[in-house]
């Protein structure tokens, strides 16, 4: 066989052309574009006669000559709320995994829970031509999702229910985990239960009107469940050792917190053992998300189990289904359910 290897004046060698590749394998170069593409109208021997020559002779195809000639780049845009929470980082994990199996590049924003930071990424990435987007948004304006929209951008909204039309999502069931949490700890004797977490989040506030009609429906009268100001910071970052102190002050005797993720619940019980007291001896606390952590710390946490890579692998693919058929205008909306998951930071009290 004849190399298809040329030289060239500038390295000595030319890069192997799709024309090459189609002629070494003895398929159309239409076909070779779907293998490049990772269609699944190619089949298995054909796919593997035409990888194994792409692998042999090191072909790499030219990104700007792709998206010249079919007007897409084949990457999508990842904007994170909080790259520092590990939730995140496996939701990003599960996105870029199943984007590079079908030849997809991912580029990575971090909000850093900033409203308006969200918006600048929003376009820096359609500025850099992205095909569409995942956002793991905080408290997007409903103006931006209404633009993305209305200009026909494909986009996915990541652990953010918002059930207005032609907006897709994949969620999990955060009104159903909050019930799992509260109710756990009513049953364990608890009724003064801290709900911690800023509502002003998207994804927190079903949470949060999960714990608050949890506790109506035991009839469980529970007053005072906010956060003064004084302890949010900008961004919406917590002061948590300023909450808990803040906390064990008031007289109504918390016995228990429902922190809104896991991050904000180990937080809270280090600064509780940071004020001279115990969890759960004193205070139980319980969190959501189970985050590697949680069961890693030296009172492991109880918490509320939500498939982190499985929501960013499955938002992938449903937007990447949405970029290969663009006529194809179902709604895509897929809610996945949590599970409680027991450990040793809530205790059993006695109301007597």
């Amino acid at each position: 066989m004849v190399s298809m290897l040329k030289k060239s004046k500038k390295n000595g060698f030319k890069k192997i052309t799709i024309k090459e590749i189609a002629e070494l394998a003895g398929v159309s170069r239409t076909t070779v574009s779907r293998v490049l593409s990772g269609s699944d109208f190619v089949n298995k021997n054909t796919r593997d006669r035409v990888l194994e020559i792409i692998e042999e002779k090191e072909y790499k195809p030219s990104i700007i000559a792709q998206s010249l000639r079919t007007n897409r780049t084949r990457t999508i845009g990842l904007v994170l709320a909080d790259i520092e929470n590990p939730f995140y980082s496996r939701v990003a994990k599960g996105v870029i995994d199943a984007a590079e199996a079908k030849n997809y590049n991912v580029i990575l924003c971090n909000s850093n829970n900033d409203i308006n930071l969200e918006e600048r990424d929003i376009r820096t990435l359609t500025e850099r031509g992205v095909d569409g987007f995942l956002l793991t948004t905080v408290e997007l304006k409903m103006k931006t999702i209404e633009n993305l929209r209305d200009k026909g951008f494909p986009f996915m909204l990541i652990d953010c229910k918002l059930d207005i039309p032609g907006v897709n999502y994949v969620v999990n069931d955060d009104y159903y985990g909050a019930e799992l949490a509260t109710e756990y700890l009513i049953n364990l004797g608890h009724k003064k239960i801290f709900f911690l977490g800023n509502r002003k989040l998207l994804s927190l506030r079903e949470r949060f009107r999960g714990f608050k009609d949890t506790l109506k429906r035991y009839e469980i009268n529970n007053t005072g469940n906010f956060v003064p100001t004084k302890f949010i910071k900008t961004g919406g970052i917590y002061d948590i050792e300023g909450i808990i102190r803040y906390l064990l002050s008031r007289q109504e005797n918390i016995t228990a917190i429902f922190a809104g993720n896991d991050y904000l619940a180990v937080k809270s019980i280090e600064a509780i053992n940071n004020n001279g007291l115990k969890v759960p001896e004193d205070i139980s606390v319980i969190g959501y998300d189970n985050i590697k952590i949680s069961s890693m710390i030296k009172v492991p946490l109880t918490t509320i189990r939500q498939p982190k890579y499985l929501l960013g692998k499955l938002a992938a693919e449903q937007l990447l289904e949405i970029l290969e058929n663009k006529s194809d205008r179902k709604a895509r909306r897929v809610i996945l359910r949590p599970e409680l998951v027991i450990r040793q930071s809530c205790k059993k009290i006695s109301n007597s």
